[in-house]
């Protein structure tokens, strides 16, 4: 195709970013906008240009001129819209996390297998130059055998409030807000092994006593999350997130491998310092490596465009569902092991047909 035409479902603020990055994509338009706010339809038309505007998103999916969808609803709606688009045909590019439900994740993920059409849950850390630094240096072989991750993205006062804040518009807290990027990250760089049994521990105490912010009481979901994973390969991983702590940071994401390990820092999902790091020894001696000269990428504009050229060209998901879907199990994991006390809980991985 030479244009991949796009309706927007979710006209809200996180749609901007993607209304900007499609903007500039040279064979990329969106033709529709589809919210049930039409306030937030009527911004979006006279900023972007969108010509045609749906209070219900069905109705703009029985178009055949559309070839994608992005999905900018809150987190908890992820899952509908994004399953009725595949289902209509539709190529989809869905805001990050891939859903509050893990049920809803896998059906998502299964509507794409079924579908045969792309989706691509939008983790922009993928695509700075800070991941794929860190994702050359492990393809090569110099960490060895990674045995031991720790996958971290804090904050110190950083509740977003909002819709961020109400399980029924996101059903999860810091865990899908920002911990998604740890657990991307890591996953990603460690090939992805398969999560068996997780263990750990939430809580919103901060945000529900909040000292600074008087509106965060009324936050539903957790503010702060940790957890204990085991892989199938037996390799072990801790995951903390959070919006609020007494605390300046929660440490930092790194990976302990068999020859070498590696630190590395990109916006919240950060450690001492931004960077990559490695950390090895050569003949006996200690041999360290940094990498912090990296020129700064429009994450969004990089992210929409591999969709794009992936849909236009036939090539698979840059970002495939089955990968995304171990965050949503793991992050699952560790809400169900709250609820039984923190004892540790088995988690299984779909396989789709």
């Amino acid at each position: 195709m030479d244009t991949v035409r796009f309706g927007l479902i979710g006209a809200g603020g996180i749609s901007n970013q993607h209304c900007r990055a499609i903007s500039k994509i040279e064979g990329a338009e969106i033709v529709a906008a589809a919210d049930i706010n039409e306030a937030n339809l009527k911004r979006a038309q006279e900023r972007w240009g969108i010509p045609d505007l749906y209070p219900d998103y069905n109705r703009m999916l029985e178009r055949d001129d559309i070839d994608a969808v992005l999905v900018c609803t809150p987190t908890a709606i992820h899952g509908a819209p994004t399953v009725a688009a595949l289902r209509a045909g539709k190529h989809v590019l869905c805001e990050k996390p891939m859903e509050a439900s893990l049920e809803r994740a896998i059906e998502m993920t299964q509507a794409a297998h079924e579908s045969g059409k792309n989706l691509m849950v939008a983790l922009k850390l993928r695509f700075t130059p800070h991941v794929k630094k860190a994702k050359e240096i492990v393809d090569a072989g110099t960490l060895g055998e990674i045995y031991y991750a720790e996958a971290i993205a804090d904050r110190r006062r950083g509740n977003p409030g909002g819709s961020f804040i109400r399980k029924a518009t996101a059903g999860l807290g810091a865990c899908a807000d920002i911990g998604v990027y740890a657990l991307d990250t890591a996953l990603y760089l460690m090939g992805h092994p398969k999560p068996i049994a997780v263990s750990g521990i939430t809580s919103n105490y901060l945000s529900r006593h909040c000292t600074w912010n008087p509106a965060l009481r009324e936050t539903e979901v957790e503010d702060f999350a940790c957890g204990w994973v085991l892989f199938e390969n037996g390799a072990r991983m801790v995951f903390k997130t959070c919006w609020c702590m007494h605390m300046d940071s929660l440490g930092g994401t790194i990976f302990l491998g068999t020859k070498a390990g590696l630190r590395i820092g990109i916006g919240e999902v950060r450690g001492p310092q931004e960077g990559v790091y490695v950390y090895g020894d050569k003949d006996g001696e200690i041999h360290d490596q940094a990498y912090r000269d990296f020129e700064p990428v429009d994450v969004f504009l990089a992210e929409d465009a591999a969709f794009v050229h992936a849909v236009r060209n036939g090539l698979p998901s840059p970002i495939p569902p089955d990968e995304v879907l171990l965050t949503q199990i793991i992050i699952q994991g560790v809400v169900d092991s709250q609820a039984r006390g923190g004892r540790e809980v088995e988690v299984h991985v779909p396989t789709f047909t």
